[in-house]
């Protein structure tokens, strides 16, 4: 049977489900599912989660908001420029600022990432604003009526798995097999990340 949304959210009865796999017929099952797909995506970093987009910071500013499902970067290419802009941690980014706490206008020499936003190192003064290709994992949209499956249902179903019998023995206050379950969806996710550069074959 194919692991669909509307499998993993079916009665007790239906071979698949979440109900079936704990053996309970009175868990919230959407919740559950939305908290394991949500807890997975905390850790696991595979190719079907990259994603590029445009990216741009303003005239005028040295700031941006993330796109809303961003979780980590890989790397962002201004337009024209070849090279990526380095990224550098919040610690190490200290932009040139007047003597009233303002960022100076220039060229960026790198950006970083503090909360949800993107910070260059140089206010964009130019009649232009500064874009380019911002790579990135992004939270894939989550299972639903209107998206039935997606890389996890049918790729990684038993890590799915996995991880909706740990949100459902935390809901029914099993912490024994939810930690249980937990581990083994650990060791999924770490042989997932492990297994995931495989995909680079063939690169240089």
């Amino acid at each position: 049977m194919s692991i669909t949304f509307s499998v993993l959210t079916a009665a007790k009865t239906t071979e698949g489900s979440v109900k079936n796999f704990v053996n309970r017929s009175d868990i919230p099952v959407t919740n559950i599912l939305l908290e394991a797909e949500a807890w997975l995506y905390q850790f696991l970093r595979v190719r079907e989660m990259i994603t590029d987009t445009l990216f741009t910071f303003d005239n005028n500013a040295a700031s941006e908001a993330l796109p809303s499902a961003f979780l980590d970067p890989i790397q962002y290419v201004p337009w024209e420029w070849g090279d990526e802009l380095p990224f550098v941690g919040p610690e190490r980014f200290r932009p040139s600022r007047t003597s009233a706490g303002v960022i100076e206008d220039g060229s960026p020499s790198c950006w970083t990432i503090i909360g949800s936003t993107a910070h260059i190192d140089a206010t964009i003064d130019d009649t232009d604003n500064f874009s380019g290709q911002l790579l990135h994992y992004a939270q894939p949209t989550a299972l639903s009526v209107s998206n039935e499956t997606n890389f996890l249902t049918t790729r990684y179903p038993a890590l799915l798995r996995k991880a909706c019998m740990k949100a459902a023995y935390e809901h029914m206050k099993d912490s024994a097999r939810a930690q249980e379950y937990m581990a083994y969806a650990m060791a999924d996710i770490r042989e997932a990340n492990a297994t995931n550069e495989m995909w680079r074959r063939g690169q240089y």
